[in-house]
């Protein structure tokens, strides 16, 4: 009798079980690891992407264990992001599916017209690569799609690699679609994402910077050393990050004016001032370093190394002081100030700085340094 119930359950579940009804096959789509937008001449979006196929050999498209990957291009234009990819579905054999996008590439151009409407289709999409990497490029997106580089085989790889690195060095903030989108929506914060250049005839791609956003349009620029400073102000970076200061000599050869610091520890504070219903906005940072080069040497002097300890504030703060000048300039609040003042002063966000221009909000920096190594002795 039990053997009976027993092979009855067994013969009755498969029945409650549910099957693989929303199956995708591989061999059924076309992988896009890459895209890339551009605003066209009449307004329209252009698109250009990357997916990979298989080569052989002799460079006939075939499928086997031996095949290497390539990438290949293909540019359509639409009225909207979302249509430009419906055109591509046209001129390949296979669906395409954006699922595995890794990195998102915007032109200047339509950077500043804003990211918000192109990012929206992957947003809100359930399959949506919201862990794909947004970067924007200086000139064109499908420049830099169409580049010939000879680091990887897969061109959305490249670009993946090439954004892992700039953010362990610390050069710029690490966003993805799930990020940034948040940001451009709730207009309280600003994001800053990773500026790249392309040179076209030495076959590769530089980070350049950060490019600076007011709400979800891009409005400026700044530089690498500007970057990191931000990101130690802001409490964006953990790693060591180092910088070049000029000092006050004037040697015939030119190095030896300048001295390479790294800095090892950062504590940031920001704090908010009120005096007369008006916000200061107050920046501290206490900064950790040591010397990594100084071609001028002889580091055994207490007095040289307090001299050349305020040498190194002065050129710090200075870069610091630059840093805040363009993000105000740019009506760029990336660091958060709006927000601080909604949480800790809701009434007076309510009444006064609600919406506000960055630039109308007095922003203070204060840099402190501590050296805990000159050189290789001590």
């Amino acid at each position: 009798m039990q053997i009976t119930i027993r092979w009855f359950m067994v013969l009755c579940i498969p029945f409650f079980l549910t099957g693989c009804w929303d199956q995708r096959l591989l061999k059924e789509q076309k992988i896009i690891l890459l895209i890339g937008y551009d605003v066209g001449p009449k307004g329209e979006v252009v698109a250009t992407t990357s997916y990979p196929i298989s080569l052989g050999s002799s460079g006939n498209l075939i499928s086997s264990s031996t095949t290497s990957s390539k990438s290949s291009i293909l540019t359509t234009n639409g009225q909207t992001a979302a249509d430009a990819l419906l055109q591509e579905d046209l001129k390949i054999s296979e669906r395409i599916d954006t699922s595995k996008t890794q990195v998102i590439l915007f032109g200047e151009g339509i950077a500043a017209k804003g990211l918000y409407q192109e990012l929206d289709n992957i947003y809100r999409n359930p399959k949506g690569a919201l862990g794909a990497k947004v970067a924007i490029i200086e000139g064109k997106a499908m420049d830099a799609i169409r580049l010939k580089q000879e680091e990887a085989d897969l061109n959305g790889r490249y670009y993946d690699e090439f954004l892992k690195s700039g953010v362990a060095t610390g050069f710029y903030t690490d966003y993805n679609v799930q990020s940034v989108c948040p940001l451009l929506l709730k207009h309280t914060k600003d994001p800053l994402l990773p500026l790249i250049k392309i040179h076209s005839k030495g076959h590769r791609a530089e980070s350049v910077g950060m490019a600076l956003f007011n709400n979800e349009k891009m409005t400026g620029k700044i530089t690498i050393p500007e970057s990191k400073m931000f990101l130690l102000l802001s409490g964006g970076i953990k790693q060591k990050v180092s910088f070049s200061v000029k000092t006050q000599h004037r040697y015939k050869q030119n190095q030896l004016n300048y001295v390479n610091v790294e800095i090892l520890n950062s504590q940031p504070k920001t704090k908010l001032k009120v005096k007369n219903d008006t916000v200061t906005a107050n920046l501290a940072i206490n900064l950790q370093y040591r010397i990594r080069e100084y071609p001028k040497n002889h580091l055994t002097s207490p007095l040289l190394l307090k001299q050349l300890n305020n040498e190194i504030k002065k050129g710090l703060t200075n870069t610091a002081k630059k840093t805040i000048s363009k993000l105000q300039e740019a009506n760029c609040d990336g660091f958060g100030i709006e927000e601080e003042i909604r949480v800790h002063h809701n009434r007076l966000w309510e009444e006064k700085y609600k919406n506000i221009a960055i630039k109308e909000i007095p922003i203070k920096v204060n840099l402190q340094f501590e050296l805990l190594n000159s050189g290789i002795i001590n």
